[in-house]
């Protein structure tokens, strides 16, 4: 059995600042893509990879150089290009009317996008033996994947392709190739430059900014309090889950959207957090809880008690006999989840 593992190019900035329609416009990495790049050093450098190809696109390049180190060959191939974006080419994303289903009249359709790529995987196959690693593009990429797992591919762009993530492609004893695993990051956690350009790119407001860095701080407090009395809690999951918890908080049911959002991101362990943030489904003491209190006890920029946080939301309930049900619940939740905590810590003090 091969794996083919199928990686996206790191992040790149756009000109003049709009996010675009970049095809084959070639750009460079950003510091946030050549930490990307970087990450994903770190994820192969104990894995036996034969070989790295990549697309000749600069940033493509650059992700793969980085990723090989000296360590492995690194081979340009036409064939992993971009899928050429026609009259779509370099236009800022606003600018342009589209569905998910359109493709631009003059560029490379997804068809002939999805055959090229299943010949040039084939032909990296036929000439090498071992497990490799193919750098692409997100367009070409999900064109692949669709064709792998059964996912129209009309609405190929739905397929999760982050900056610098990783699609693990197995090929079976008999040739048989299909998708073990789609846009998953070589890190559990973005760092805080990445949380930023997350922020940035959902467009954020500047006081839900402010709020979640509140409620990172709280955490961070409470992540470590819990470590030293023993519990093993990941530090980093615990940050950066809370500077993104309310990432998307002005749409309806934020937190299922900003967990959709983090798992297409390529973070899958803090959009778990993320959706459980308002509603525990286990009240037991790990991330999500830590991240779950902190928030309770944030209102704003400012700390208070739960007392104090829930007596002010109830008055939002009104009369309604469902939302002051919800509120409840949801309140002897928070209360429960706060004395669990604070008896552990109140052990590491008397022990």
């Amino acid at each position: 059995m091969r794996t083919v593992y199928l990686v996206r190019h790191g992040m790149v900035d756009f000109p003049g600042g709009k996010r675009r329609c970049i095809g084959r416009t070639d750009l460079p990495l950003n510091y946030v893509g050549r930490k990307q790049a970087e990450d994903l050093r770190e994820y192969f450098r104990s894995r036996p990879i034969e070989a790295v190809f990549t697309s000749p696109l600069e940033r493509t390049l650059e992700t793969a150089r980085i990723l090989a180190e000296d360590r492995l060959p690194v081979q340009e191939s036409e064939g992993l290009m971009e899928l050429y974006m026609g009259e779509w080419e370099n236009v800022p994303l606003c600018d342009l009317k589209k569905e998910l289903e359109s493709e631009p009249l003059l560029g490379e359709g997804r068809e002939h996008g999805l055959m090229r790529m299943d010949h040039t995987i084939k032909h990296i196959l036929s000439h090498t033996q071992g497990d490799v690693v193919a750098v692409a593009h997100a367009g070409i990429n999900c064109c692949y994947l669709a064709g792998l797992t059964g996912h129209p591919l009309n609405t190929s762009r739905a397929l999760t392709q982050p900056y610098g993530g990783i699609s693990r492609i197995i090929v079976d004893d008999r040739g048989a190739v299909f998708a073990a695993e789609s846009g998953r990051k070589p890190r559990i956690s973005p760092c805080d430059r990445e949380c930023r350009d997350i922020w940035d790119h959902y467009g954020t407001p500047e006081r839900v900014r402010l709020h979640c860095m509140a409620v990172a701080q709280q955490a961070d407090r409470l992540g470590s309090a819990l470590k030293e009395a023993g519990y093993y809690v990941n530090m980093e999951l615990i940050h950066s889950a809370a500077l993104l918890h309310d990432v998307v908080r002005d749409r309806k049911d934020h937190a299922a959207e900003g967990a959709r959002v983090l798992t297409r991101e390529g973070y899958p362990l803090v959009a778990e957090i993320i959706r459980c943030h308002h509603d525990l489904e286990h009240e037991i003491i790990n991330e999500t809880s830590v991240v779950y209190l902190a928030d309770k006890w944030i209102q704003g920029e400012q700390e208070m008690s739960l007392d104090e946080r829930f007596s002010r939301s109830r008055a939002r309930c009104g009369g309604n006999p469902g939302a002051l049900a919800a509120h409840e619940r949801r309140y002897r939740q928070a209360r429960t989840m706060e004395e669990k905590v604070r008896n552990c810590l109140t052990g590491l003090k008397t022990g």
